[in-house]
């Protein structure tokens, strides 16, 4: 643009002189007269072009060192080497020269002759820097041209005037000097004025002539041109500026957004060095930014731990070489103060608008506290969590092992149950907290007994253990059978300075080919363990194949009269233990949970722990929820004919009995008591719902329509009904007891109930924590916003009045 004015400046300025030049010959008078005025305007024009070569190199300098000093800031040589090259397009430059401070020199057009009378400028190359607004003399620019031109011009002039002019010069000069005045040159002196004074400032002012009357011509081209010139500038510098404030506020806010992101997130160049690391970034590798720029990657990320630089460095070249993100990477690494650190990290480049990657970022994803989570959801999937042994999940995968194994060939193995024999004696006369301390003594003292990588010891519930023997004969087997025994019956648990005996009834089964499955190994083992508790308690029995089915129809025709006498004759009695919400304040009904427990023939009282698991073994639990499910509402019956206040029951189902037959019974009795169904709730497991969760859901939308609520009982325990709490619209979850009992001393299992807790509360249901016997333990479950809190704390069950 600047170098297209400047031309038209030139040409217009060199039609005007020959015109002027022209006339002046036609007026040539007197060779004396045209001799001095010739001497005398040449000598004026010689002065005036040597000015106008100045004005012109002042002009092409001052219009080029700012491109310049931008170019040479950004070390663009072929730029450099452009604009020096479009300087002598012009005709006034002859010879440039670009010096910069270190003594780097860039020239263009052929060295000058001094005696050619030769007309240098010097221009000092400053770049405003955009940030700190300050300027950096980066360093000097020299534009020569010669006047050999002008010379030869101005004596071929001479000849003229001497030749044509004559005396009449002298007036014809003066009137065309005015004339030349008038017209051209107070307006080009006005428009030389506002271009050596043109700037930023003056953007807004156009340039305007002193005419009477508007003209087209030559000048007023020349005036319009500028004009436009100076709207382009302006529209270039505004569009600059818009720009510039654009990429400020893109700039801050990839700044804000990169400090606030959670992640770790570390930017390289393409050749894989630290350029930026966020904060999240410095409080995982220890590493502050300062510290951290122009490292290698693997300086900050491989100071240990299973990520090699090798392994590293393959990464990032897949990302830089096939413009590929690599995602999904995981690694185990030691940040700088030694930590270690589980980190899922994902790899992407950066590409310029060429396509050229210019560099990487890498994002890194801490899991080391959610993959320890995991870890222990999945111990405590298949462990117990009072004894840390293997549970029955566990257990049954190992023997589902262990058989199919003697399936394909191997030796045979031996299944060992054991069942303690005065367990429930403690654990009702002296609580849960001394049953659990009986089964850690017990379990401590089993696992002294095991074969050391031939043995498998595991907690199958309550006070129920199970020995998978490998690679043992059958009397091998029976001598660890035999030390148990004896180990036990040596064994005295002390609880409150009271000395408590522990025996153990043993029922071993051979497996082998004959084993048809691992559920009928467990089958038989228990069959003999019954038989050991049936010849007096403290033995063992193995399994006879000889006496099976006397001894099963011996026991189920025992288990089935117990557990029917108890239906007909009612020696069932309901037991009830509260549920206390946390908020005092909270004005409801009362809550219970219903209990059962068996009354025998001499008026023993028999925990549910030791006939429920035989009425579900032999399909009787239906029966058992039937019974309770007609007493606790024939209870809630008698106290509305009373006028009493009723209390909210929740009642217990087993799986066995989300069916179409208990529901028509359940609504049956609340037909014909008409007892408001608002005040009952029923409580089932989360194994029991998802085992046949269609029609699970069809019982449980059926009486929550009619207004009973709904508990998911033991919630928590494995996480496996997390992803059926859509499907399943219940009212409460209980929290697991295994949760609750270390809630104060476990931070794992405190996060654990959080999360139950928080989830239960996002779907709009109510939280009931079991197992609360200690202060703390409420102060915690408090604290984190549970709803309803049940265990010995508040008292233990007693008879349902």
């Amino acid at each position: 643009m600047n170098f297209s004015f400047l031309q038209r400046i030139g040409r217009i300025y060199s039609a005007n002189r020959l015109a002027w030049q022209l006339v002046l010959a036609v007026f040539a008078s007197g060779l004396v007269v045209s001799v001095a005025m010739s001497l005398f305007l040449l000598k004026q024009e010689y002065d005036r072009s040597l000015l106008q070569a100045k004005i012109d190199l002042q002009t092409l300098g001052q219009s080029v060192t700012q491109q310049l000093a931008s170019n040479l800031w950004l070390v663009n040589t072929d730029a450099i080497h452009g604009q020096l090259n479009s300087l002598l397009q012009t005709r006034v430059v002859k010879h440039v020269l670009l010096t910069e401070n270190d003594g780097q020199q860039y020239g263009a057009g052929a060295s000058l002759n001094s005696k050619d009378n030769v007309v240098s400028e010097s221009f000092p190359v400053i770049y405003l820097h955009p940030l700190t607004n300050k300027e950096v003399v980066l360093g000097e620019l020299k534009i020569s041209t010669t006047l050999a031109e002008v010379e030869s011009r101005l004596y071929l002039q001479f000849l003229r005037f001497l030749i044509v002019q004559g005396l009449g010069m002298a007036a014809a000069s003066i009137f065309f000097l005015i004339l030349y005045h008038r017209l051209i040159a107070r307006h080009l002196s006005h428009v030389s004025d506002y271009t050596r004074h043109f700037n930023y400032q003056q953007l807004s002012e156009p340039l305007k002539l002193s005419r009477i009357t508007q003209q087209n011509d030559e000048m007023q081209t020349l005036v319009d041109a500028i004009n436009e010139m100076r709207r382009n500038i302006r529209r270039g510098h505004e569009e600059r500026e818009e720009a510039q404030r654009a990429l400020y506020l893109e700039k801050e806010l990839a700044e804000v957004t990169l400090i606030s992101i959670t992640d770790a997130i570390l930017t390289t160049d393409s050749d894989f060095k630290i350029k930026l690391i966020n904060p999240a970034a410095e409080a995982l590798t220890g590493w502050e930014v300062a510290d951290a720029r122009g490292r290698e990657v693997a300086d900050l990320l491989c100071l240990g731990g299973d990520l090699t630089p090798d392994e590293l460095h393959k990464v990032l070249l897949r990302a830089r070489d096939l413009l590929k993100p690599q995602n999904g990477q995981k690694a185990m690494l030691l940040n700088r103060e030694g930590a270690k650190l589980n980190v899922e990290y994902a790899v992407a480049p950066i590409s310029d608008q060429d396509g050229q990657v210019v560099g990487l970022v890498l994002v890194l994803h801490d899991v080391t506290k959610s993959q320890a989570l995991t870890e222990k959801l999945a111990y405590q999937a298949e462990h117990d969590y009072l004894t840390g042994l293997t549970n029955r999940r566990g257990f049954e995968n190992a023997l589902n092992e262990a058989h199919q194994q003697v399936k394909n060939g191997g030796d045979p193995q031996v299944l060992m149950l054991l069942d303690l024999d005065q367990f429930k004696l403690v654990n009702d006369t002296c609580g849960h907290l001394a049953g659990d301390e009986l089964l850690r003594h017990v379990t401590s003292l089993l696992q002294g007994l095991m074969l050391p990588s031939r043995s498998i010891l595991g907690r199958l519930g309550g006070d129920e253990f199970g020995v998978l023997l490998s690679q043992t004969s059958d009397d091998e087997a029976q001598v660890l059978a035999e030390r148990i025994l004896h180990a036990l019956a040596q064994f005295r648990f002390v609880w409150q300075e009271r000395p408590h005996g522990v025996t153990v009834s043993i029922g071993l089964v051979k497996l082998d080919q004959r084993c048809a499955t691992p559920q009928e190994a467990m089958s038989k083992a228990d069959v003999a363990c019954f038989a050991a508790k049936d010849a007096g308690r403290n033995q063992l029995s193995w399994y006879s194949s000889d006496d099976q089915n006397l001894q099963e129809r011996h026991n189920e025709i025992q288990l089935l009269v117990t557990l029917k006498e108890a239906i007909e004759q009612n020696r069932f009695q309901l037991y009830a233990q509260p549920i206390m919400p946390m908020d005092q304040s909270r004005q409801e009904a009362h809550h219970l949970e219903i209990l059962l427990r068996l009354i025998d023939s001499s008026g023993r009282v028999i925990p549910p722990g030791a006939f429920i698991p035989a009425a579900e073994r032999y399909d009787m639990m239906a029966q058992v929820d039937k019974w309770v499910v007609e007493n606790s509402i024939q209870y809630l019956a008698e106290r509305m004919k009373k006028g009493e206040d009723l209390p909210h029951l929740a009642i217990n189902l087993s799986g066995k009995s989300l069916n179409k037959q208990t529901l028509a019974f359940i609504l049956q009795q609340l037909d014909r008591t008409q007892v408001p169904a608002e005040s009952i709730s029923f409580e089932i497991t989360e194994t029991a719902a998802i085992s046949n969760l269609k029609e699970s859901s069809i019982f449980i939308e059926t009486l929550r329509t009619r207004g009973c609520k709904f508990a998911l009982d033991d919630f928590g325990s494995g996480f496996s009904s997390f992803n059926y709490l859509k499907t399943l619209p219940v009212d409460f979850l209980k929290i697991d007891g295994s949760l609750v009992t270390d809630i104060a001393e476990d931070k794992v299992s405190r996060q654990m109930v959080i999360a139950v807790n928080g989830i239960a509360h996002s779907l709009g249901i109510r939280t009931i924590a079991e197992f609360v016997e200690t202060e703390a333990i409420l102060a915690e479950l408090d604290e984190i916003g549970v709803d309803y809190a049940q265990g010995y704390f508040f008292g233990k069950p007693q008879p349902l009045l």
